[in-house]
């Protein structure tokens, strides 16, 4: 088990293993590791060290090369394999010297070599040195992770790999997206009779609900507008199914607010689903960076939400999305509605509803 909680900044005692099989060297590392604030733990020889690894939390390895049992090398290559190596740095220290056998510790993973008899002064800088990476890669390790926790609550898992493995850099793409454009109804009648804390729990409480659905289909979150939502599918990801997916979690979402309450509040949405082309990428301000679609075809999905008033409907899907469609959604028709700046109307569709059982 290994430690990560070294941070920049902290001078704090480092716990170190050393690993030697003649006594006087480990006293004398060990003397040295005190002097300089931190905690030696001795290993006799490369058997006793993976298994104190196994057992202990440590944050650097002082290794030596010639031991018996389980030298230095061997200890290099279970580490090595096991995958450990990237978090606990490993300084050589022996009396081996010639060029091949330090490149080889080297290849093998270690992040340094000292030669026997070593120099204190020489010791104090490389293993300071070696314990300053180690807290940068710790801090960048934790950072990372904040970030992929944070992040992954709004897009996929695979969407957030996909960003956080370019730092953070999308090149703006032209590709068919699936646009879904949802909005409370009432919301604001609703708002005026609670206090500001009490708003933004519901709405916190009411997008932690939506997003689920989102978030399984493959949808990211592109922006939100007050109680509103721009989700898009297909993007930056490609997903062959997209229109599905758009489809899919907007029957989801309407089903889940359908279940449950908010503070009381029951909650409905209007939702319109739209297949076209947009354009994807950051838009900066200064160093802040927004990844958000633009393009018609988010015009159009949020023209259909704002048209579920005229037909008395929860969810609008345009004729290119249900044209798409591989999966069987119940969608019927309704008619064409008008969109400002097309010249012919929009053939809309919506769920069919299902016949109730005539009771008896």
């Amino acid at each position: 088990m290994l430690r990560q909680s070294l941070d920049i900044g902290e001078a704090g005692p480092a716990s170190v293993l050393v690993v030697d099989d003649e006594p006087f060297n480990v006293d004398l590392l060990c003397q040295e590791l005190e002097e300089m604030g931190h905690n030696p733990v001795p290993a006799a020889d490369g058997e006793a060290a993976m298994n104190m690894l196994a057992a202990k939390e440590v944050d650097l390895v002082l290794l030596d090369i010639m031991m018996p049992r389980m030298n230095g090398l061997q200890v290099l290559e279970a580490l090595k394999e096991d995958g450990r190596l990237p978090n606990l740095p490993v300084i050589v220290v022996s009396a081996i010297d010639d060029i091949k056998s330090v490149a080889r510790c080297i290849r093998l993973g270690a992040e340094d070599h000292l030669v026997k008899p070593f120099d204190p002064a020489l010791l104090r800088a490389r293993v300071e040195g070696t314990l300053e990476k180690k807290r940068l890669r710790d801090k960048v390790a934790r950072q990372l992770e904040v970030t992929r926790a944070l992040f992954g609550r709004y897009v996929p898992p695979g969407v957030a790999e996909h960003v956080l493995s370019g730092d953070g850099e999308l090149v703006p793409v032209l590709r068919e997206a699936s646009v879904l454009f949802s909005d409370l109804v009432g919301f604001t009648a609703i708002a005026q009779h609670m206090t500001p804390a009490e708003v933004m729990d519901l709405l916190n409480a009411y997008f932690e609900v939506v997003i689920e659905p989102v978030r399984a289909h493959g949808g990211v979150v592109n922006e939100f507008m007050g109680d509103g939502m721009l989700i898009s599918f297909n993007l930056p990801q490609p997903d062959p199914y997209h229109a599905d997916n758009a489809v899919a979690a907007a029957f989801e979402i309407q089903d889940k607010l359908a279940k449950r309450s908010f503070g009381g509040h029951r909650l409905s949405a209007r939702i319109g689903v739209h297949t076209g082309p947009v354009v994807a990428g950051n838009v900066a301000a200064g160093e802040h960076l927004h990844y958000t679609i633009l393009g018609d075809a988010v015009n159009v999905a949020a023209r259909l939400e704002e048209a579920n008033k005229e037909y008395g409907t929860s969810v609008l899907v345009s004729a290119a999305t249900a044209s798409l469609l591989r999966e069987d959604y119940r969608l019927e028709r309704l008619g064409d509605t008008s969109i400002r700046g097309k010249t012919a109307p929009v053939p809309v569709y919506t769920r069919r509803q299902q016949a109730t059982e005539p009771t008896s």
